[in-house]
């Protein structure tokens, strides 16, 4: 999820945001066996991705109705005499565009393994509404996004939801009808128009975080037309979002402890000689008290000043996503965090400030995971749970995000919750570390549950997602990509 969730959400921010797809080309009727015309790309996509729309039905329930378009980008592969296929990928979010990081991998190859690179043809995925497609979502960049999710009184409660609603009526009147269609099921969707239009072969996907969701979706309602899902980091849609929020909180909470426990004894940590939870209590009372200078946000950078609790926190979740740096989208891991850190006790908190808001994200969270705590009494309860489980992360997450700022959504809740079991007539592979900050193992051992001949792969180690990440657990999935044969049940690999 964060996703990424922030997962995809921290590493798409380092790369070049595109507002059009000039040069793309959009399909002049809906055809689903019509060949995609590939074009030009902006010029911060480069010159070695081509790029393209789709044209999918605005409401799956009305197929033959209005049209919208579906943003695509194509890598080729490297060893045209041996490649396999397309190889479809989305890195999350939700609000994670697909494009943005094919494009960063063929301005500066090594994201994806060099075996990916030469036997397929890397096919970027921007689901409806997000970075290259068309129309996308938009709201009202003014809305107070500072706004407190931890209430602590009815009036509180009561002016965050009047906010929320006030917020979401923004986003309907600037995005127009698409908000009520941008759940996962019309993702879904989506997805197999563009396999059609790719030609029509078996489908090769890998998803990361949220990209997950959309890939269990897929094998649902498509059971028969994949011959390779790799799915990273498992977002699993059967929890309602407080079920969802307790266990990311744990998930979260453990990421943070074994950050402070590695941080007392690396050399690369610069509050190695500190106590780092007791300097995060500190930032996060004196956030309580008056939100943190930061100096040095500025508007140009796309960020929002100063910083308070919320801020602080999904932040922090965010620069625990990758433990070790990478450098080719602006990761700097948990050495760049303790920076952070110690930079924002000694006075500068801009590089935890709050970024420019992903309305992807809460649009299609509210149609996917919107709570029932429609009472102050009853968010007060989950806060006082979330509190007691993660005392120096103190609940703060995506999933709890959707408990407070789903309250008032006026969109429709078109995708609420619920228990499916996908049949796919080949073995889908599920990987997750076991202490992903972000996606919790238990998800991907419960979504193992609701795939049948779904395999989970373990990553014994720290961090949200592994494909992105040099090691055993990248070349198992690189592997499972280009031969379709899944590895053994129950394989447990190092960190």
């Amino acid at each position: 999820m964060t996703g990424i969730k922030t997962a995809a959400r921290l590493a798409l921010s380092a790369l070049a945001a595109v507002a059009c797809c000039a040069g793309c080309s959009s399909d002049e009727k809906s055809d689903n066996t019509k060949p995609i015309t590939w074009g030009s790309c902006p010029a911060e996509y480069g010159n070695a991705v081509q790029c393209a729309t789709v044209d999918v039905p605005l409401d799956w329930n009305n197929p033959g109705g209005k049209k919208i378009q579906v943003g695509v980008n194509r890598l080729p592969a490297t060893d045209p005499a041996r490649k396999i296929g397309d190889l479809v990928f989305n890195p999350g979010g939700p609000g994670g565009a697909g494009t943005e990081i094919v494009a960063a991998e063929g301005a500066r190859p090594g994201l994806f393994p060099t075996s990916i690179r030469q036997r397929f043809d890397l096919i970027g995925y921007d689901p409806r509404g997000v970075g290259t497609s068309r129309p996308g979502i938009r709201c009202d960049p003014t809305y107070p996004h500072h706004l407190d999710q931890f209430p602590s009184s009815q009036t509180e409660f009561d002016d965050l939801v009047t906010a929320n609603k006030a917020f979401g009526t923004s986003c309907q009147e600037q995005t127009g009808d698409l908000l009520d269609h941008v759940d996962t099921v019309h993702v879904a969707r989506d997805l197999e128009v563009l396999r059609q239009r790719l030609g029509g072969a078996p489908l090769n996907y890998l998803g990361l975080s949220y990209g997950t969701e959309i890939g269990a979706e897929y094998a649902r309602l498509f059971p028969d037309k994949s011959r390779t899902l790799a799915l990273d980091g498992a977002l699993v849609h059967s929890q309602p979002a407080g079920t969802m929020s307790y266990y990311e909180s744990i998930a979260f909470e453990d990421s943070w402890n074994r950050f402070a426990q590695w941080c007392r004894s690396a050399a690369e940590c610069a509050l190695r000689e500190q106590d780092p939870s007791q300097v995060l209590d500190d930032l996060v009372t004196r956030a309580k008290q008056r939100p943190l200078p930061a100096p040095s946000c500025r508007p140009a950078d796309a960020c929002r000043s100063p910083v308070g609790v919320v801020a602080l926190l999904t932040n922090l979740q965010g620069q625990l996503l990758f433990k070790d740096p990478i450098p080719s989208i602006g990761i700097n891991g948990w050495p760049g965090l303790a920076t952070l850190l110690d930079q924002a006790r000694n006075g500068d908190a801009g590089d935890l400030a709050a970024d420019a808001p992903n309305y992807a994200d809460l649009a299609v969270g509210c149609a996917d995971f919107r709570s029932d705590f429609d009472t102050y009494p009853a968010l007060k309860s989950q806060q006082t749970l979330l509190a007691t489980i993660a005392p120096h992360t103190r609940g703060v997450s995506q999933s709890y995000s959707y408990i407070t700022r789903c309250q008032g959504w006026p969109a429709e809740f078109t995708n609420p919750p619920k228990e499916t079991t996908a049949k796919p007539t080949i073995t889908p592979l599920i990987v997750n570390a076991t202490h992903d900050p972000s996606t919790s193992y238990g998800w991907a051992q419960l979504l193992s549950t609701q795939i049948r001949g779904a395999v989970l792969l373990t990553r014994d180690g720290d961090g949200h997602t592994s494909f992105l990440r040099p090691g055993r657990t990248q070349d198992a999935i690189a592997r499972y990509l280009i031969d379709g044969t899944a590895p053994a049940a129950g394989i447990v690999l190092p960190d």
